[in-house]
């Protein structure tokens, strides 16, 4: 899997941050990146998605912090994924997020 992973927030689209691709079955990314206008009301939307050249690239699953996790202490610890793909039925998976 050649994949990568999204964080934004809903209904701002200047504020996005994409990790590199890494090729892996269990990526690691190790990313830092800013959000300078996250609101009292806003959530944090991870995607993961898998590249593909040629097609568009498929989307492995997401999950999502709200304004509760996030403030006031920032979040560190597992997320969860939802709506993973079909091929990962059976299987929990997981992404690792630190937010001050």
């Amino acid at each position: 899997s050649d994949s990568y992973c999204t964080c934004e927030i809903p209904g701002k689209p200047g504020q996005t941050m994409k990790t590199d691709v890494v090729s892996s079955q269990d990526p690691e990314w190790n990313f830092e990146g800013e959000i300078s206008d996250f609101a009292i009301n806003d959530s944090l939307v991870f995607k993961i998605l898998d590249k593909d050249m040629g097609k568009d690239d498929d989307f492995l699953g997401t999950a999502t912090l709200t304004k509760e996790q996030v403030i006031p202490r920032g979040w560190d610890g597992e997320l969860k994924l939802k709506h993973t793909t079909e091929t990962a039925v059976d299987l929990d998976a997981y992404l690792t997020v630190k937010v001050q």
